[in-house]
């Protein structure tokens, strides 16, 4: 199935794009306003929580136009990872990547570096320095928007972070990735406790499926 050109079996390598990437702290100065200030902060605030020591773990639903909608769990820790989606799921250890397709009864091994080389997913690379920044109260919670700046080469040209006040723990992200939106909500936010044997792939348990090398 393909959305706007965008095939939906590549929809969780963004996902994971978007919640293993550790962003740059944000240093340039030039929207020098105490709300881009506040915003700024706000912002790098609630994604460090992703690459917190402890990890974290959440549960997602992904919407793009409505015509395409995804929800499962996920685990992460620093370069680590792990998810449960649709009838797969997926361990990355920081070395390997294991996916399990239950259904299907074949586990794909994949290098998790690739999916960073993946020309689509380019269009998901953020820049802090190529955007604005305004952060408002929203009844919901803090809403931080961020604008591309005029000429800035980055394809998404528009994000808007709901978070909950005082923790900053996110609640629903919009991107706007050239005229579709994607919406990603989050629920069950829990930072901290995760050990490292959340992310060893549990070979034992699927030792008579079929092994794709995918590396």
């Amino acid at each position: 199935m393909k959305i706007l050109g965008i095939r939906t079996d590549w929809m969780m390598k963004v996902i994971a794009i978007l919640f293993t990437f550790q962003f740059s702290l944000f240093t340039s100065m030039a929207q020098d306003t105490p709300n881009a200030r506040q915003a700024r902060r706000v912002f790098n605030t609630a994604w460090n929580h992703f690459f917190g020591p402890e990890g974290v773990t959440f549960h997602y639903k992904i919407d793009i136009l409505h015509l395409y909608k995804e929800e499962g769990t996920s685990w992460n820790k620093g370069d680590k990872a792990r998810s449960e989606y649709k009838n797969s799921k997926m361990w990355n250890d920081g070395t390997t990547k294991y996916i399990a397709r239950e259904k299907k009864g074949y586990v794909e091994i994949h290098d998790p570096k690739v999916n960073k080389a993946d020309e689509k997913l380019q269009m998901f690379k953020f820049d802090a320095d190529s955007y604005e920044y305004f952060i408002a109260n929203d009844p919901e919670g803090l809403k931080v928007t961020l604008l591309a700046k005029r000429g800035a080469k980055v394809k998404m040209k528009k994000i808007i972070a709901l978070l909950e006040p005082g923790t900053y723990y996110p609640k629903r992200l919009r991107i706007k990735v050239s005229i579709f939106w994607a919406t990603i909500t989050f629920s069950n936010f829990k930072a901290g406790g995760l050990s490292d044997d959340v992310f060893e792939f549990p070979k034992e348990k699927y030792k008579n499926f079929k092994i794709k090398d995918l590396r």
